[in-house]
């Protein structure tokens, strides 16, 4: 009941609203008031607005890298010389395997909170770096610790194998 009156106030006020602006629209400011003055309208008290809106929106930050390698020169920069270690995942556009690993590494390298960070490698587009690192088959995930080739494994893994290896390389 109350939906309609308001559907039947916006439709008078959007008339109004044309009468008086020069461009033929009416203004938010003007619509949003009119619609409050007439939400208090004593026939339809079930109708209650708080002007005192607040948000609070969550910000748990978990520092967490994710980042895409364009080329040898990123690869080295990224990779090699990072202070913490790197997982690389090698993978490719149409590798159904590879679209499966890629959102449970991420999350679950998101919950290590910044201790470990996840390299992207795809392989059609930087094909010497998967050549160096014997990349033969897809998806590839190799763990690079201080510069150095520490663990991989090859194909889709479960949960907490992809944990354990995780955390073999953090620790």
């Amino acid at each position: 009941m109350s939906s309609r009156y308001i559907l039947r106030s916006l439709r008078a006020f959007s008339k109004q609203g044309r009468a008086h602006s020069c461009t033929g629209f009416f203004h938010t400011a003007n619509l949003s008031t009119a619609l409050l003055r007439k939400a208090h309208h004593p026939h339809y008290p079930a109708v209650n607005i708080n002007y005192n809106i607040q948000r609070h929106v969550a910000t748990a930050e978990k520092k967490f890298e994710c980042f895409n390698i364009q080329d040898a020169k990123d690869f080295q920069t990224r990779v090699i010389e990072s202070p913490v270690p790197v997982i690389v995942d090698f993978h490719a556009t149409w590798c159904g395997p590879c679209k499966l690993l890629g959102p449970r590494l991420e999350a679950i390298i998101s919950n290590k909170e910044g201790q470990v960070s996840l390299a992207k490698v795809d392989v059609d587009e930087n094909v010497e770096i998967a050549m160096e690192y014997l990349v033969e088959s897809l998806p590839t995930v190799i763990g690079f610790k201080n510069g150095r080739k520490i663990n991989k494994f090859i194909g889709l893994q479960e949960d907490d194998a992809i944990d354990s290896f995780v955390e073999k390389l953090i620790h």
